[in-house]
């Protein structure tokens, strides 16, 4: 598979002037990013990019942010993607970017009431097609430089037949009358609000909620001090001390002294947050 891989400004502003001299009106999407599995955040990893005849990669981390906003927020090229929210939210969220015009085709799976939604059951049930096996790249670090060869062509399998699947979806909408609302619900998922200072998952989980206040109270209190320890040491917070381990802390199911710290982190560092730990839990 051939793309160009834009890693400097230069080229990324030759690309970006490319499309609107040879007027692309339209692109199919995708990211690749960092969630708190290999390092401290979120992340933009890369940005993979097809406009039904040619590929790109972006590579967010050697080019300046305001090209790749250029992009994402020109109004004139529309986005087609598969289930924006999570990308849409990374960008405004880490960087501001208010993604322009996206096509989203979630909403017309939802619509057409598929048995499942995730994007290789969707092109193989239109397309007929099998996507590569995800398994090997589930958990791929894509911080790291340089990224593999099949790893940049397993990211533009995401894109690659988005213009294909767009026309099917949408010929089978047309059919049963549902264009109308699909463009209601499309319009809805790329102007949702984006909460800058969102709720932690965790503190959404049934297990939580159920935990008497007081214990509630006290893995609040934990859950912040292993997070300002986890973004000093640019480690998954996770990683660092579980999830499983702040529940059987604030409940009393478990003594500071079991907790073991992976080799990665210091030892000065995993004493201080045992200090705090402690420190919290006798307050």
């Amino acid at each position: 598979m051939k793309y160009q891989y834009l890693d400097n400004d230069s080229t990324l502003a030759a690309y970006l002037d490319s499309l609107k001299t040879r007027g692309v009106q339209r692109v199919a999407v995708d990211l690749e990013g960092e969630f708190n599995l290999h390092c401290y955040g979120e992340h933009l990893c890369l940005v993979q990019i097809f406009d039904g005849r040619d590929y790109a990669l972006i590579d967010p981390f050697h080019v300046r942010i305001g090209l790749i906003r250029d992009f994402f927020e020109n109004p004139d090229i529309s986005k087609i993607m598969y289930d924006c929210t999570g990308d849409r939210t990374l960008l405004y969220r880490k960087y501001g970017i208010a993604v322009k015009n996206i096509e989203d085709l979630l909403p017309a799976v939802e619509l057409l009431d598929l048995e499942k939604r995730n994007l290789s059951f969707v092109l193989t049930q239109f397309l007929g097609i099998q996507p590569k096996a995800k398994k090997k790249f589930q958990q791929y670090n894509w911080m790291r430089r340089p990224i593999q060869k099949d790893a940049l062509e397993y990211a533009l399998e995401d894109v690659k037949y988005l213009f294909d699947l767009r026309m099917e979806l949408l010929k089978e909408v047309t059919a049963l009358n549902l264009l109308d609302e699909y463009e209601q619900k499309n319009q809805l998922v790329q102007t949702r609000e984006i909460s800058l200072n969102p709720v932690p998952g965790i503190f959404r989980k049934n297990r939580f909620k159920k935990m008497p206040a007081d214990s509630r109270q006290l893995f609040r209190q934990l859950f912040d001090s292993r997070e300002e320890y986890a973004e000093r040491l640019d480690i998954p917070p996770n990683f660092l001390v579980t999830n499983e381990n702040l529940f059987r802390l604030c409940q009393r199911e478990m003594r500071i002294k079991h907790i073991r710290f992976h080799g990665r982190v210091p030892h000065n560092i995993s004493e201080a947050l045992l200090q705090d730990f402690s420190r919290i839990l006798e307050d």
